[in-house]
């Protein structure tokens, strides 16, 4: 045996010298590109203009109102517990193809706490004419009205933010205060 260890493995330590790097490299380079590449996470808001309205994916959004309902006005609800409702006008100006968004959440300003649409529990998921969410077919203009259950000492001001598909990471934020 001539030459030794170190000449006989010559190629695979290249090869390991090379692809040890180059394989860290990739990983790194994925990972890094899913978390801050994806387009979800370049996420903007989009405020509403001095009307109240916001204009997103050809739509018009807006003004929202909110209310708050307690017990007394009929609902059950868990001890310590409220109901704050969110009314936002939709129009959609006749789009071919209308904005699609996902049910909008209520997030208290002053703590970054947030909340989803309550509707089933509340027992208000059973009218057709209510809309939750926004309506995928061209439809004219339309209300999406919203129930959150949140506690009794959460106060406001809200955002009420509403992630539509498609819109290139941004998003409406209404501010509102019941």
């Amino acid at each position: 045996m001539t030459g030794g260890w170190w000449r006989r493995n010559t190629a695979a330590v290249v090869a390991l010298a090379v692809l040890v790097p180059a394989a860290a490299l990739a990983v790194g380079w994925r990972e890094w590109h899913e978390v801050y590449d994806d387009p979800s996470q370049y996420t903007r808001d989009v405020l509403p203009d001095e009307d109240g309205t916001i204009e997103i994916d050809g739509a018009v959004l807006g003004p929202a109102k909110a209310d708050t309902f307690t017990e007394a006005d009929g609902f059950e609800l868990p001890d310590g517990a409220k109901v704050v409702a969110v009314k936002i006008p939709v129009d959609n100006a006749d789009l071919d193809d209308p904005i699609r968004c996902w049910w909008p959440t209520l997030v208290e300003q002053s703590t970054g706490r947030e909340w989803a649409q309550m509707s089933n529990e509340l027992g208000l998921s059973s009218d057709p004419d209510v809309q939750t969410e926004c309506d995928p077919s061209p439809t004219g203009p339309y209300d999406i009205i919203v129930p959150f259950i949140v506690p009794d000492d959460a106060e406001g001001p809200f955002w009420l933010d509403i992630d539509p598909d498609e819109s290139d990471g941004a998003f409406a934020r209404f501010p509102v205060t019941p």
